[in-house]
């Protein structure tokens, strides 16, 4: 299968172990068969079956909230499977949860006549789902940071995502044009179904992965020293910190620019997935490995500074947003193409390179629940800010740049400043990987970019 053998011919040099290739090699497939689910979880999909099924702003933020709560789990997941070694089993059956919710939750409106009971058995049911989720994503990443090779690990996250956006391509384009062109609720329950289907096809695919690699638990393990030790070592704390207050202030407007861009500016799903979807993961298609490789070179430090720098300011683009003009829109996306794949990665790169690998599951668990809080105050405070100020907005009538300046506004505007507060305070505390300070990786960075910029001059006046 060509999908299967992606990683082989991109790096079978650097891996010689047949078991932990193929383990990578599932890891990749899994991307390709998971991103309808992923895709249909957290796309627009939730956020026009929510509003269809009667959430308000609040009770969205709720329904977004809730499931990240759900992540507390994670803490006593991963004592269990440290002490008990049972990480094939917890991943399929958390996994299992985690997607059939889903296929139930397709047929909500079937089951539940009511719209409050709707609105209530949708966050029920996401939550279940988030907290078999939770078992799925201790020992998924555990697994993967157990058998990456440490030379080539931006290499092979970034070739992950990769393959992850040409398929999500394709299967965001076609969950827009379901929407789109099957009305009312029959729609959503084809796109949940699909997903939560496709979402047990790719847990099928981890029974085929033999889990010696990863570490057992030694004598005398201790869960409490593990969790202290999270906050004592300060390459690991300030990891923590600075990723909960990203966390925090991303899913303080993230989630409501889908929801500006229907409610508001009156957006269709193709509107959206078109400008949006299709326009940022092209981009990145073509940029990820790029970053793959600068992550190997320079570190995560580094390129997190100039990612999130710049992902921050393409926020303003909403700003200039009017109803039914998607430009801002556009702009939004064509420079996120390019730099929230490099945050990804960097993401992914340090839940290997700043955790302690014999209490890797315990770091794990103690990043996705300060993250899932984080994320969960922030959705809750994004919905009510929202709800609070939408009265006192459009009694003031406030313009900017000729354009309204409503509630969603000002919250997206809050959002930049404390974007920049993080970056300007936090991020400087990071642990680089790489010997070598922000200063001395971007004097190396610049030498290479203009050895090359000159290098291919060289070879244009040649063939000339």
């Amino acid at each position: 299968m060509f999908i299967y053998r992606v990683f082989n011919r991109a790096y079978r040099d650097y891996v010689h172990d047949a078991e932990i290739l193929h383990a990578l090699n599932i890891i990749v497939l899994s991307v390709v068969i998971s991103t309808f689910f992923f895709t249909a979880q957290f796309g627009i999909a939730l956020t026009g079956y929510a509003s269809l099924l009667g959430a308000g702003e609040f009770a969205f933020g709720v329904i977004s909230s809730l499931p990240v709560f759900a992540g507390l789990l994670q803490i006593p997941v991963s004592y269990f499977a440290q002490k008990s070694g049972k990480y094939k089993q917890l991943l399929i059956g958390g996994g299992i949860i985690q997607r059939s919710s889903w296929i139930i939750i397709a047929f909500i409106p079937y089951i539940f006549p009511v719209e409050q009971s709707r609105v209530w058995a949708l966050i029920v049911l996401v939550t279940l789902g988030a907290m078999g989720g939770s078992f799925f994503a201790i020992t998924h990443m555990t697994l993967m940071a157990s058998v990456m090779p440490k030379d080539i690990t931006g290499r092979f996250i970034t070739t992950r995502q990769k393959v992850g956006n040409v398929v999500g391509l394709a299967t965001g384009v076609c969950i827009a044009f379901l929407l789109d062109f099957i009305p009312g609720f029959l729609g959503y329950t084809f796109v949940f179904v699909i997903a939560g289907t496709t979402g047990l096809a790719d847990i099928l695919l981890y029974t085929g992965i033999k889990f010696s690699s990863i570490p057992k638990t030694e004598e005398g393990f201790s869960f409490a020293e593990g969790i202290k030790n999270c906050f004592t070592s300060s390459i690991t704390r300030n990891f923590l910190f600075f990723w909960a207050f990203w966390f925090f202030v991303v899913n303080l407007t993230a989630p409501y620019f889908g929801l500006y861009a229907i409610d508001v500016l009156g957006l269709s799903f193709v509107n959206i997935t078109i400008f949006g979807t299709i326009v940022a993961q092209t981009i990145t298609f073509f940029i990820v490995s790029r970053w793959g490789v600068f992550l190997d070179r320079y570190g995560s430090k580094l390129m997190l500074l100039i990612s999130t720098t710049i992902a921050s300011l393409t926020i303003s683009a909403w700003l200039f947003a009017t109803p039914g003009n998607v430009i801002p829109l556009i702009v939004f996306n064509v420079f996120g193409g390019f730099f929230w794949c490099a945050v990804d990665a960097c993401f992914v790169n340090m839940h290997i390179t700043h955790t302690p690998t014999k209490q890797r599951p315990t770091t794990l668990a103690i990043l996705a629940v300060s993250n899932a809080v984080a994320a969960a105050i922030a959705l809750l405070t994004g919905g009510a800010f929202l709800e609070t100020f939408s009265p006192i907005m459009y009694r003031l009538n406030l313009t900017f740049f000729g354009t309204p300046f409503d509630h969603f506004k000002l919250l997206f505007s809050i959002g930049i400043l404390l974007r920049f507060i993080g970056i300007s305070f936090l991020l400087p505390k990071l642990w680089n990987e790489k010997d070598m300070s922000v200063r001395e990786s971007y004097a190396m960075a610049y030498d290479e970019f203009v050895y090359r910029v000159r290098y291919e001059l060289s070879r244009l006046r040649i063939r000339r």
